[in-house]
Order: C-alpha cells, then structure tokens, then sequence
C-alpha cells in the first residue's frame, strides 16, 4: 500500500509555483518538477540526463562547484545565486537552496526567480557609477557633504584644483583653517555657510552662493565662489575656483592707479573722447594745451571748441576716419586758447573699449619746437640747396671736361698700344727676314745640286732599277725644300713679286694639280669655284704658295686622312673687323677659303699661329714658317684673313683679296 504521505508529497511536488529540483551528488538530475521546467523552457525530456551544470553558463560554473563541494563536505546549506540558461537562449538569475540526503546521497534544491531584483540592483550600481563618471569630468570642483558636515566624495577637479581626496579631510571644517586663520571668524564663515544649507534644506532650494577662501593641501590658499543643491538628503557643493580673477581685480585696481599717475605725471597729453568728438576723460597735459584750467570745463565738450577754426572741418574729417579704421598717426592740429595764443599739436589716436562702449584714446605732443626748428631748417635748406645747385653745375661741367679729356687719353693709349703691337710685329719680321735672306740662297744651291744629280740618275738608270722610286722621292723632297726656300725668299724681300691682274679660279685651278703629291694617297681634295668671280692684282706665284702653305697645313692637321676642300667666293665687308687676325677694310674681296675635317685650334693657341717659327708640331716636323708666310703675302696685297676654328671639328682659313675697279 502506498504511504499517504508520499502521495502527498508527489502532488506538492508536481504543482508547486516553487521550483523544485532533485540531484544526484555528482548533480545529475533525476526530477525537476514543471515549475523549474517551466521557468527554464524546458520538456522532461531535454533534462532527463543532464547535470545541474550544463544549464548554467561557463563563467558562472565556478561559483556553483564552490556552493556543490561546501554541501558535500558537510554544509546542511548552500545558497546557489547563478544565472541559468533558457531553451530561448536568455539566462534567468536562480537563488536555490540546496540540502544534501547524505543516506540517500541525494541533492534537494528549491529556487527562485531573482533575475528582476538583479536587474533593480544592477541598474542601481550603473546609475552610481554614471553619476560618479559626470562628476568626476565635471569642468568644476564638486563635493558630496553629509547634513553634519562630513565629506563623502570629492570629484577629480576638485583634488587637482586643492590636492585634497575626500579621506584627507574629514569634513568642510578643514578647508577653513588657514584661510581664516582667526578661530572666531573661521567659525563665522563656517557658521555663515551651514546656515545657508539649513536654510536651503527647509525651502528645498539651492543653497545660496558666496565668495570664500580655501585653504589647500600645499597650504596655499584660493578664493572660491561656493554653492550647492540638497538632493537625497545630501549636499552636492560646487567649487568655481575665481582666484584668478579676484587677482586680476585687484591687480587691475592697482594698475589702474599706476595707469593713472603715469598719465597724470607725463609731458604729453592724454584726452579720451567718444565717437562724436567729445570729452570723457583727459589730464592735466591735455587740459592746458586746450587753453583751459580745469578738467571739468572740458567734460562733455567737443575738441573741435577749441581747434583753429581753419582746420575745425580737418580735425571732424581725422574723427570720423579714427573711428572707421580704428587709428590715426601722426595728425598735426592747431588748437587756440579764449586768449588767442595757437599751440600746434601732434595727434595719434586708436579705438578702444572701455566698459564694451568704442571711444577714442588719443595722445597729444605740443610741437611747437619741432615747427620753430622745421621753419629754421627750411630756411637753411633753401640757401643749402641753392649753393648745391651751384656746385652741383660746377662739378657736372668739370667731370664734362673730365670725360671728354679721359676719353682722348684712353684712345690715345689705344693707338699708342696698336702702334706698338704692329712696330713689334715689324721688328721680329725684320729679323726673320735678315735670317732668311741670310741662308736662302745658300740652301737654294745645295737642293739645286742635289735635284740635279737625282734627276741625272733618275734618267740613267735604266728600267726596273730596285733605286728608282728613292730617287723620285729626294726630287720630291728637294720641291719640298725648294718651297721652304721660296717662303724665305719672299719673307727676306730678296725676291720681288711679279703682280698682274688674275683670275684667282685659275691659280687654283693650276696649284691644285701639283698639290696631289703632297698630301697623300688616305686625302681627298675638293674644290669649289665660284665662276663668276672679280679679278685680283697679285703675284700667282705667291697666290700659289698662299694655297700650298695652306694645303700642307690641313694635311698636318689630318694625320689619319680626311678631307680638304678649297672654295672661292665673292664677299662685301661693311666695316673693318676687330676679330680677324689680319681684319680687311670696307670694301669687295675675292675669298678663298680652305678647309680641314682635323683636330682644329685650341683658343689660347689661336692668337699665335701666325707668328715665324711659332709650330705645335713635333720637334723636327715642322718650321713655323708656312702661315707667318701666307700672313705677310696678304699683307702686301692689302687682303684679310679670319680663321674659323673649334677643337674636333675642323678648320677653315678664309683668305680676303681686293677686286680690281671694274
């Protein structure tokens, strides 16, 4: 038969609103009754099997195990709070009680739903945590008191404005020590401020404010303005620290006074007048060079009063333009007294604010000094500038004369130096030219003896003599020489020239079909011949050596071979040029012209080439002789010559001869 009361039991059991929940000691469920389930969502099913633990979530196990071993180890109790979760995903906050059957070892728990008073406390301790996060970014000091005084909390502006945190000081008692350093007054200010708070508290209202002084915790001490509002049967006090500007008050008070003696003491005039002109304020300075006695006959009067009446319209114009742009510099005013004495004034005015109302600060000099020693220097000036423009007619008239007489002296110099350049030209032609006529002939009849003995064994020896082709050159080198001899001949003036009116097409013509033996097989010669070109008066024999000299020297030039070109061209010059070696006057030339693909001419050995025996060649490869030739053969013709040169690119002597008169 069935025991009563375990019927009974079963009924409570299944329909309790309480939850209810039976447990193995290792919290394997064995019945949960349909409250529990029905708080959790769950079916008979979904907990058959499972263990306490799997409902409540990972963070929270730890704190269940602790509660689970104090029952095992002997506890009759343990109070489970921990959230659990729901067959939705939400989590419940459960307070079960738990006792443990140690005969059965069975676990017994009873749980109640907490989750909205967690939420109430939950919320409660945010809404504290907020309120002391504001309080802690307020921008001023804040305190919260206790109606006796005692200090709870003091926000984080308030221990950076006085070094002090609520546990440094007991209650608002402290803050007055130093600063009210008289016991009986302090307890007044004290006594004062608790009053205010007795009163608020009463009215429900905000506790009055007022200045006082705060002693901190480095000892200094700081004036504040204090007050406050009653909420929750606390005191929440505000701090506005205004020592600053109780300080700038009072250091502003002081330099209002030193402003004031400063003024009053100086040599120039101070006056303050609003935008119309009138007087708000001026000093003793000012107040004479109006013409007046007393500041008071000034107040509320225009400064116009008592300006020259030819520049009252002036001074109203400087007015208007110090009030538009804020400033005028450097005004000059007459002002006349009731006496008719004029006092002249220098004016500088700016606009200021004072009391947030725009007026005009300006300060005024008395110049009458300053005009007297301006007339005086006037007059001065005038008689200064006169002789200055005396002198000034003398001086230009002497560096006249002066120029003109430097100009004279530097072309004089000019000539004097051109003069001297040609005489040494002269003088070293002399002496080239006794040296040559010294040996010329000389040499002449040793190459005539040693051309004539080759050109005799040239002709006696028969054909295929292994000799032949070394006799044909010593009579090419003895042309050679004979050519040499030729420059020094004409360089000696030994050997009159032959001038005859010539076509120069046709000397060159003629020269260039000697010239072929002389430079070389690896050159190629051009030439260009103008046809109609004027005739010239010159030697062709000398116009030929001209060529020749010419020739050689752009074989010299081209030691691996290139080209030569010889070109003839008719030319106008306007006016004599400075940057020709030998520059030809105005007038109309025949030009030869010959070129070279060579090395070219360094600059700085340009100037040179035309000088006897000057060469750059090889020691024992050339004379120097060929171009101070060609040089004087022109000369004589009353020609030109011009060089154009440049190191890499070539060369081309181009030779100017006079035409005849047609």
């Amino acid at each position: 038969m069935t025991d009563p009361a375990i019927g009974q039991y079963e009924i409570f059991f299944q329909r309790s609103g309480t939850m209810f929940c039976v447990a193995d000691a290792d919290w394997s469920i064995r019945e949960c009754n349909p409250a529990w389930r029905r708080e959790l969502g769950l079916t008979a099913a979904e907990v058959s099997g499972k263990k306490i633990f799997d409902f409540i979530p990972p963070e929270d196990r730890a704190a269940a195990l602790s509660q689970h071993k104090k029952i095992l180890d002997g506890e009759e109790q343990a109070l489970l709070e921990a959230r659990f979760l729901c067959k939705d995903g939400t989590c419940k906050w459960l307070s079960s009680r738990w006792t443990y059957d140690r005969e059965k070892m069975l676990l017994y728990g009873a749980a109640t739903d907490i989750t909205a008073r967690k939420m109430i406390t939950e919320a409660l301790r945010e809404s504290e945590t907020s309120l002391r996060k504001i309080l802690d970014r307020a921008p001023m000091a804040m305190a919260i008191v206790s109606m006796d005084g005692t200090i709870d909390y003091i926000n984080r502006k308030a221990v950076e404005t006085f070094g002090y945190r609520h546990t440094d000081i007991p209650n608002m008692d402290r803050w007055w020590v130093q600063a009210y350093p008289n016991e009986t007054y302090r307890k007044e200010v004290l006594g004062r401020w608790m009053g205010h708070v007795q009163e608020a508290f009463i009215k429900n209202s905000e506790i009055d404010g007022g200045e006082y002084r705060v002693t901190c915790k480095d000892g200094t001490v700081k004036t504040c303005f204090i007050f406050g509002v009653i909420a929750a049967g606390k005191v929440f006090v505000m701090f506005d620290d205004i020592t600053r500007r109780t300080d700038a008050e009072k250091a502003l008070r002081e330099s209002e006074s030193l402003y004031r003696a400063l003024i009053e003491t100086t040599a120039t005039g101070y006056v303050v007048i609003d935008g119309q002109g009138k007087v708000v304020d001026a000093n003793r300075e000012y107040v004479r060079l109006s013409g007046h006695s007393d500041l008071k006959q000034l107040i509320g009067r225009s400064v116009t009063e008592w300006t020259a009446p030819h520049e009252i319209e002036k001074n109203k114009d400087a007015i208007a333009q110090c009030a538009r742009d804020g400033h005028i510099w450097n005004l000059e005013i007459d002002y006349t007294a009731k006496s008719g004495k004029t006092t002249p004034v220098e004016i500088n005015a700016t606009v200021v604010s004072r009391g947030g109302v725009p007026q005009i600060l300006t300060l005024c000099r008395d110049i009458s000094n300053r005009r007297q020693r301006q007339e005086e220097i006037r007059s001065l000036n005038e008689g200064l500038e006169k002789r200055v423009a005396e002198r000034t007619a003398e001086l230009t008239a002497a560096n006249l004369q002066l120029v003109r007489e430097n100009a004279q002296r530097l072309e004089a110099e000019k000539a004097g130096e051109h003069m001297r350049q040609e005489l040494m030209q002269a003088q070293k032609m002399e002496v080239v030219g006794r040296l040559a006529g010294g040996i010329a002939h000389d040499f002449n009849n040793i190459l005539g003896a040693i051309s004539g003995h080759a050109e005799f064994l040239l002709k006696s020896a028969g054909e295929g003599a292994p000799f032949k082709d070394d006799l044909s050159e010593i009579i090419l080198e003895t042309e050679a020489g004979a050519m040499l001899t030729r420059q020094l001949t004409a360089i000696s003036r030994h050997e009159p020239a032959q001038y005859k009116i010539l076509n120069i097409n046709e000397v060159v013509d003629k020269t260039c079909r000697m010239l072929t033996r002389l430079i070389g097989v690896n050159m190629r010669l051009e030439t260009a011949l103008t046809p109609a070109i004027c005739s010239i008066k010159a030697d062709p024999g000398q116009i030929s050596q001209v060529i020749m000299n010419l020739v050689v020297n752009a074989r010299d030039a081209m030691p691996e071979g290139g080209r030569i070109t010889i070109t003839t061209s008719a030319a106008g010059i306007d006016k004599r040029s400075a940057g020709f070696p030998l520059p030809p006057g105005p007038g109309r030339y025949a030009a030869l012209s010959v070129s070279d693909t060579g090395c070219g001419i360094a600059a700085e050995t340009l100037p040179h080439v035309f000088e006897p025996f000057f060469t750059t060649k090889e020691e024992g490869k050339g004379t120097g002789l060929g171009l101070s030739t060609v040089y004087n053969i022109v000369s004589k013709a009353a020609g030109g010559i011009e060089v154009l040169s440049e190191p890499g690119k070539g060369t081309t002597f181009r030779i100017y001869f006079p035409c005849m008169p047609q």
